[in-house]
């Protein structure tokens, strides 16, 4: 369940942000996610039980939610804004009004909907100590980092306001508080090239700062209204086109290591808003099938969940990939079919260093349990 928060200035000033009068900065009032959030105003309570019913109309299991709560900068709301949106949401999956977050979290163990993971979106400069603490309290499990590039050099130039030593940081903290973790990451901005977008996409699993959970590909998109599509016109930029990009993207998938899923490989935004460059929905679809012709394989997670393929339980092997960060020692636990098929996988964290919450001194954490099938009540 997606919901937006209202609208909020962005902390930077992002070279391809459009400003769209009531709403959040990053998103168009044609994508469907902001069509259904400004249909009920943006109010948490609304959108959530919205979609809980909507899901219960066309036959998906809902007892068990994960809500997504996506739209400006998170960290950047007051917090008794966020505290308030959080706790509408949990009322409405209790169906009862709490006076307060912590009775909205005690009355949601026993609800009818359950929260089982909440996911929340922010930027790599806004992650501090105190910060993951909230984020626990608030009952967040999984956090989204708009990293976009791992070049300072393109990060000015696109006046994202971060750094990629903040987002190294920004990493570890979650990492050390066992958060699952979430990079987003653009190629075609301002100042790149494909050569240089295929070295940075490298530095996500080179870099033992990085090595992200999951991670989402959003191709620049060039949006009127916003000082990239000036560029453009002046000349100073350009668009990589669709044969380029998917050559890109084709290689990029290839690298991407067993412990990651792939969520995305481009951005649900509405074909005629794009005013130059790839506008096409089903880009991942074309990448695999360039992978498919030149013989190469994603191995993402994604790409091996076995979805909803038989398989027999008694022939699947555990396996173990170790790989390490700059806070833990990583073990992912992997069921696997003989075909290379992913049944289900564990993230064990082994921390080399204090984390910031002080229950977790010494522990090793289980960041991420996750069995695939048919959603079971």
């Amino acid at each position: 369940v997606t919901v937006l928060t209202r609208p909020h200035p962005c902390p930077g000033a992002c070279v391809f942000c459009p400003e769209v009068a009531g709403m959040p900065k990053s998103y168009l009032p044609d994508e469907p996610g902001a069509m259904r959030a400004a249909a009920y105003e943006f109010d948490p309570y609304g959108q959530t039980a919205g979609r809980v019913s909507v899901m219960l109309d066309i036959g998906h299991p809902v007892d068990k939610i994960e809500l997504l709560i996506l739209g400006a900068t998170w960290s950047s709301y007051p917090w008794d804004y966020q505290e308030w949106f959080v706790r509408r949401c949990l009322d409405a999956l209790n169906q009862t009004d709490s006076a307060t977050l912590a009775e909205a979290q005690t009355r949601n163990e026993r609800a009818r909907h359950r929260n089982v993971g909440l996911v929340v979106e922010t930027r790599p400069d806004c992650v501090t100590a105190s910060e993951v603490v909230r984020l626990r309290r608030l009952g967040v499990t999984k956090v989204q980092l708009g990293a976009q590039s791992l070049d300072d050099g393109i990060l000015a130039a696109n006046r994202r306001g971060h750094t990629v030593a903040q987002t190294r940081e920004a990493v570890r903290l979650l990492r050390l508080c066992g958060f699952k973790i979430v990079l987003h990451w653009m190629p075609n901005l301002l100042g790149a090239t494909p050569q240089s977008d295929l070295r940075d996409f490298r530095s996500l699993w080179e870099d033992p700062g990085l090595r992200p959970d999951e991670i989402k590909i959003y191709p620049t998109a060039l949006l009127p209204g916003t000082v990239l599509y000036s560029l453009w016109q002046e000349g100073r930029y350009e668009p990589y086109d669709e044969p380029t990009l998917v050559a890109l993207l084709a290689e990029c998938k290839s690298l991407i290591p067993t412990y990651c899923r792939l969520n995305r490989l481009m951005r649900d935004i509405p074909a005629p808003n794009i005013v130059a460059g790839v506008k096409r929905s089903n880009l991942r679809q074309i990448v695999q099938l360039e992978m498919a012709r030149t013989g190469r394989t994603c191995g993402c997670i994604r790409c091996r969940e076995v979805r909803d393929r038989a398989i027999d339980p008694g022939e699947l092997t555990l396996n173990r990939t170790e790989y390490s960060t700059r806070a833990t020692s990583e073990v992912f636990v992997s069921a696997d079919a003989p075909d290379g098929r992913l049944a289900g996988f564990a993230r064990l964290s082994l921390p080399t260093a204090n984390p910031p919450i002080a229950e977790l001194d010494a522990c090793a954490v289980v960041r991420e349990l996750h069995v695939y099938g048919e959603a079971l009540e």
